[in-house]
Formats: structure tokens, sequence, C-alpha cells
């Protein structure tokens, strides 16, 4: 059985007149605070499982996601969660290992990073939030680990009868990675719709307020720039907000929620008294999250986010805010002192400085990064797509080839080949040649991948699929389309038991 290790900032010194300090010494300090991972194998882990009774924790992610950055800087150093892994058998599931995308399938994950917890028999108990507190997480896994109850006969029992759920179930769905489980939810609107059932009937009023949030982001339409919200949500929004605004703990669990959609939602809400105070209320919680040391470099980002979300939609930014914020993003690219860390949250420093209308200073930041990054691609992606909002068509189209010519792994080589497609399509759309060149390039990754068409290949694929035939559709490019039909068959042909369904968006399908 593989086992891998992620490396700490751990410091080992032995004083000199003590001598050398111990192989075995040095070995058994490092293992008590890395997790032991088994690296990609999850059949050996579900063996395992099987055998020692320990339920399964399956961690995927991907080398360039910075969410996983986040987690590996955070979570998985931090003691307790260390400690509490010992009582699961930990697998870690690169989305570009061999297999990976097949096992995403099987699990229903897609987005980057996902934790499921697994009973020993490999049936899912709960999908963790990437959002909870380190602090929070280990007697959430206490719980998981003893439980044989399903997450499916939990969610089926909170969508029948919600009153009859057990305490522990409502401590499940509290930390329930909501917004990561699109196998689960496949109807528009059913999670939120669940999420307001759950709200209605919480045994407590912090989780009542949780999941009132929850519904209401999801639920609110867009208009315009902005929301707009009925009556009902109107008051949903009067009777969950300020509450958790007055809790140091609900305002840190919901920090996300309130960075991201906090402001637009107080702006949807009708000038006045009303929606002043709950603006002041809610920029001093951002406040306050940004000013707390114990949080993390991302949380602290996010939350000078939500405030410029917050202010542009009320009173309109200042130059007071605006010099406040590059300064605070400064700071935090400083702070930013090694790989993973700048990893988690450069490109977030440079969405806030978009966000406040200072695209030179996010510019010289991606691009800075694309020169220090392991993963400059990433990178390259984000200026593709900015290129596109400045109307720089060719320079979008340039960006977009050359991240995908620098993406490592064969789901992101996949991913980053139907963007630069994606990319051709909408910005060139009459450049016949640059369209084939562009299809070329997701059918080689197709095609370097057999029996891989899985999960995030399998969207990304279809979804560029389905766009090439509407692009051959609107500008008469059925030439290319039936070129890239006969290739897409040979490719289809070697996908194993996912032969059928691939290329199913091809006309001769």
């Amino acid at each position: 059985m593989k086992a891998i290790t992620l490396k700490l900032a751990l410091a080992l010194s032995c004083a000199a007149v003590l001598g050398a300090c111990s192989d075995t010494a040095g070995t058994e300090a490092v293992e008590s605070q890395q997790i032991a991972w088994r690296d990609g194998d999850v059949n050996d882990a579900l063996a395992e499982a099987q055998e020692s009774g320990k339920p399964v924790l399956l961690y995927w992610g991907a080398e360039w996601c910075p969410p996983c950055a986040e987690m590996k800087q955070t979570l998985f150093k931090d003691p307790a969660f260390i400690a509490k892994t010992r009582d699961f058998v930990p697998v870690y599931l690169d989305g570009d290992t061999q297999g990976a995308q097949k096992w995403g399938d099987r699990f229903g994950i897609s987005g980057y990073p996902t934790v499921i917890a697994l009973s020993p028999d490999g049936n899912e108990i709960t999908r963790i939030s990437s959002a909870t507190m380190a602090s929070e997480l280990p007697d959430l896994l206490t719980l998981a680990a003893g439980r044989t109850r399903t997450i499916d006969a939990v969610l089926a029992d909170a969508k029948s009868d919600p009153k009859s759920l057990s305490d522990e179930d409502w401590t499940i769905l509290g930390g329930f990675a909501w917004g990561n489980d699109p196998a689960r939810f496949k109807e528009n609107g059913s999670e939120a719709d669940l999420l307001e059932a759950l709200a209605a009937n919480a045994p407590d009023d912090a989780l009542k307020r949780r999941f009132g949030l929850l519904a209401l982001t999801r639920k609110a339409e867009k208009e315009g720039d902005g929301y707009k919200l009925t009556a009902a949500q109107e008051k949903t929004l009067k009777d969950v907000l300020p509450g958790i605004l007055a809790s140091r703990d609900e305002t840190i669990e919901n920090r996300y929620e309130l960075a991201s959609m906090g402001g637009p939602l107080v702006s949807a809400l009708p000038a006045g008294g009303t929606r002043d105070a709950m603006a002041g209320d809610l920029r001093k919680a951002l406040e306050a999250i940004y000013a707390d040391k114990s949080l993390t470099l991302l949380d602290r980002t996010y939350a000078t986010y939500g405030e410029v979300l917050l202010v542009k939609g009320t009173t309109g930014l200042s130059d007071e805010l605006k010099a406040k914020v590059r300064v605070r993003m400064a700071a935090i690219d400083k702070a930013a002192d090694d790989p993973i860390a700048r990893k988690s949250v450069i490109s977030y420093t440079a969405m806030v400085l978009d966000e406040i209308g200072d695209r030179d200073a996010a510019t010289r930041v991606l691009m800075a990064e694309i020169d220090k990054s392991a993963s400059p691609y990433y990178y390259m992606a984000i200026m593709a797509d900015r290129a596109a909002e400045d109307e720089q068509p060719e320079k979008a189209v340039e960006w977009a080839r050359k991240a995908y010519e620098a993406a490592e792994g064969p789901a992101t080589r996949v991913q980053w080949a139907v963007s630069y497609a994606m990319t051709v399509m909408d910005q060139t759309p009459k450049d016949d040649a640059a369209v084939e060149a562009s299809a070329d390039a997701v059918l080689a990754e197709l095609a370097a991948s057999p029996d891989g068409y899985y999960q995030r290949t399998q969207s990304a694929a279809d979804r560029w699929g389905k766009a090439l035939v509407a692009w051959s559709e609107e500008y008469g490019g059925s030439a290319v389309l039936n070129q890239v039909e006969a290739r897409m068959a040979d490719v289809c042909a070697k996908q194993g038991d996912k032969a059928e369904a691939c290329g199913g968006w091809m006309k001769s399908a």
C-alpha cells in the first residue's frame, strides 16, 4: 500500500551539545504532524477500511486549484484535524491521476476540493463543507466516524419529514457541503427548496439562520448588475441577517455567503433606514473578519471583496476605500510568502483589485504570478477571460492557447483545451481555421486518455461539443464539424464503458 504525506512547515533542530538527532526520533516527530494519505488508490483504501472497520476520508482536488491550496495550507496542517484522520483511512485523490475522474463519477463529485466521509463499506456518510472551521471539524469527523446512516438517508428524511431528523442528522446537515453535490440536486431549485424547508424546521436559531441565508443566496434572482428580492425574501433577509451579524461565531460560519452575497442582497432592499442600518452592520462584520489575523489570508481577502460589493451597491466606491483596498491587497500579497499560500489567495487579490476598477494593478499581480507559479496556466486562463471582457478577441485567444499549452495533467489538459476552443468560438467565430485548430487540441487530449471520459472530463467535452454544433449552425461551419465528428467517433470508440455516452452531442450520434 502506498502512503504519502503533505509536508508541513516544520523545523526540527537539536542542540549541538546533545549530538545529532536520531533518524527514528526525527521520523516520529514528522509523522505525528502529517496526514498518512493513501495516494490515489481508492480501491486499496476501501479494502483496508473493510478489513479494519475504519471509515474512509476521501479528499478530491487538483494542483492548480486555489481552494485546494487553501485547504492544504490550513486544514491539513491543523494538529487536531491531523490527529482525527488517524481514525480514518485517508485517501488523497488528485483529479489528474489515472482513474480519478471515474471515481468522481462513482461518488458524484466534480468540484475541487471535495472531502467525503465514507463508511467502511464505501457508502457516503457526508461531504464536508470547505468553509467549516478547523476547530469544528474534529467533532464533525468524530460524529461521521461513528455513523452508519448514509447522507442519502438523511437527505431523504429531510425532504419528506424534516421534523423526524435527529440531533446528529442536524449536525451533519449543518456541516454539509451545500452547493457541491450536483448529482443529488439535479433538478433546478431542488437544493434551495430543501434549504428553505430546513430553515423552517431546524431545532436552533443559528441553524435556522444558516439555512435561511443559504436558501436566499440561491433563490434571489439577478436583475441587471444586482439582484431583486420578493417581499418574502426581503422579510427572510431582515429575519436572518441581524442575528448572524450579532454573533461572531455565526458571522465566521457564514463568512463566504456574507462576502459573496451579503452586499448584493442588502443592496436589493429598498433604500432607507433599514437598508442603511443593515449595510452598516454588515460592513462592520466584514471589517472585523479582515482584522482577525487568526483567520486565513483568503478569508480576509474575501471579506474585503464583500465590503467592496456592499459599498458599490449602496453608496458607491470612494477614493478612500479604493486606497484602503490597495493597501490591504499589497499586505496580503506580501504575507503570502510560500508557493501554497500564494496559490490559495493571489488570484483573489487580483479579483478584488478588478472590482474597484484598478485593472492595471490586477494585471500586474497576475503577470507576476505567471512568472512565479508552478501552475502558470491558471493565471493565463484568467488573463484570457479578462481580455475577452476588455473586448480584445485576439489577445483572449492567445492567452487561452498559452494556458492550454502550459497545462499539466490529463484531466486538466482536457479542461484547458476546452476553454481554449470555447474562447476561439466566442471571440473569433469567423475564423474556421482557428476553430478547427482548437478542436484538434480537444481531440488530442481526449485521445490521450482512453477510458477517461468521466466526470469533469465528460462535462467539459460535452459542453464543448454542444457549443461546436451551435457554432456550426450559426456560422456555416459544417465542414469543420463533419471532420471533428469523424475524429470524435474514433476517440469515443476507445472510451470503454463510456463509449456510448461519449460524443452524444454529435449530429451523427
